[in-house]
């Protein structure tokens, strides 16, 4: 985590875009008043990094018509922006590098010269904590209530503009016409909400979310099931669910990233999304001709066996640590999540420079030995949320041991969870991560990555 505070302490948001090029699949900023393109709008444009920002709508005009005009003019629907009322917010998320929060608007003083107060945490502080579940649900919530940039809403706010250059007091009566227009959703915003509310709200939404992503995931492995475009080497009793991971992650490592070694699944989303089918045909016919040399081989028959086995309902119980280090190597989420966790976060000494393997040891051990630190038992939670009940209610299950203090587990978030629930009950669900969702946004589908 970093303090930005400006001149107070040398440390300026302008900082982050120097190092957040490389690692940013997409920025999501929502911030109420933004006068400059110059400082985050144009950083995307000319590292063609895909743009949604959400402005303030009032009748100040806060977002300025240049920075409204730039948008309009590019008609892209990989830069876009929407206005919303009731709305006051400072969050830029560079996602997969980190988000700021705090008091900073899109101005020149605010990034240069205000005394300004925010915190810049990077996407592994925020995985910890279950901070990025929390913003995907503000934007989620905001983008219902938002206004895009049509011809009319960009007329009635130059007019508008114009009208407040030209006055120097304002007027109540003109104000009040102006915000009473359709063109922008009324709403009442959160005030009325509960805490109560808002968290079935919540939870419902996840359920939805994951029950309408997992259908998508099934939809593919019944596709790429056939014996006409499997590779050979996949027999016909492995479960489709464990085929269509397996295809998106040969799909994400080979398309996705490539050779250059970054993840442009933004890009590719806004490519297919009128099309997914065409999309994974296309990926088919180079599935079914990967080699039986394949990391995907070793995968689906040695590491899906060993998994399904490990978190079987006569096994997990059982599981010792040395074999639960095992079981969670195998889970893709946990090794990219040891991968980015800080070396103090699960013992390990600051300053040297640990493989993966040794950052998923560590890992491991650190989420096993939780009730040695007054932590919850892991093999607990996870038997809770595999075979604690009907097997249709495991999502139902996986929330609440996300979200009940008494279940959750630190530093084994929904990525790691739904891909475990997918290994050890591959017939009915399929296996899940951050990885799973970014390559079904490339193909086209519109669902939320989840990360750890």
């Amino acid at each position: 985590m970093k303090l930005i505070l400006n001149g107070l302490n040398g440390r300026y948001l302008r900082d982050l875009l120097e190092v957040a090029k490389d690692e940013t699949a997409r920025v999501d900023a929502a911030v109420a008043y933004a006068t400059e393109s110059e400082l985050l709008f144009d950083w995307c444009w000319d590292n063609a990094i895909p743009l949604r920002y959400w402005g303030r709508f009032d009748d100040q005009v806060p977002v300025s018509i240049p920075v409204l005009e730039a948008f309009f003019a590019r008609r892209s629907g990989r830069y876009t922006c929407q206005l919303v009322r009731k709305f006051h917010p400072k969050v830029i998320w560079w996602r997969g590098f980190g988000a700021y929060i705090g008091s900073a608007n899109l101005t020149q003083s605010a990034w240069w010269n205000n005394v300004e107060a925010g915190v810049f945490l990077t996407e592994a502080e925020m995985s910890e904590e279950g901070h990025d579940r929390h913003l995907e649900i503000m934007f989620s919530e905001i983008d219902k209530h938002a206004a895009p940039l049509t011809s009319e809403l960009m007329d009635l706010l130059r007019k508008r503009n114009s009208e407040l250059s030209r006055r120097k007091k304002e007027q109540r009566s003109a104000d009040d016409a102006f915000l009473n227009t359709t063109l922008v959703p009324h709403w009442d915003g959160l005030a009325r909400v509960g805490r109560k509310t808002a968290k079935e709200r919540e939870r419902q939404e996840f359920l939805d979310e994951w029950a309408s992503t997992l259908q998508t995931i099934r939809n593919i492995g019944a596709a790429i099931s056939d014996k006409k475009v499997r590779p050979t080497w996949i027999g016909d009793d492995v479960p489709l669910g464990a085929q269509a991971d397996q295809f998106l992650h040969a799909y994400y490592y080979n398309d996705v990233i490539g050779e250059r070694g970054r993840s442009n699944y933004e890009l590719l989303f806004a490519a297919n999304r009128d099309d997914p089918d065409a999309a994974v045909t296309a990926a088919m016919e180079i599935w079914k001709k990967l080699p039986s040399s394949s990391h995907e081989n070793r995968t689906l028959n040695t590491v899906a066996p060993m998994l399904r086995k490990a978190f079987s309902e006569g096994n997990l119980a059982r599981l010792t640590e040395d074999e639960f280090v095992t079981a969670l190597g195998g889970i893709h989420a946990a090794s990219e999540y040891a991968r980015r966790v800080r070396n103090l976060k699960v013992g390990l000494k600051d300053g040297p420079k640990y493989t993966i393997p040794e950052k998923v040891n560590a890992l491991a051990r650190h989420i096993y030995r939780a009730p040695e630190r007054g932590g919850n038992p892991v093999l607990s939670t996870l038997d809770f949320i595999l075979y604690g009940g009907s097997g249709a209610e495991v999502p139902h299950r996986l929330w609440d041991a996300m979200n009940d203090p008494k279940r959750r587990i630190e530093l084994l978030g929904v990525s790691s969870l739904g891909e475990i629930v997918g290994w050890a009950l591959p017939d009915v669900y399929p296996p899940r991560n951050g990885r799973t969702s970014k390559a079904l946004r490339a193909l086209g589908h519109d669902v939320r990555v989840h990360v750890d």
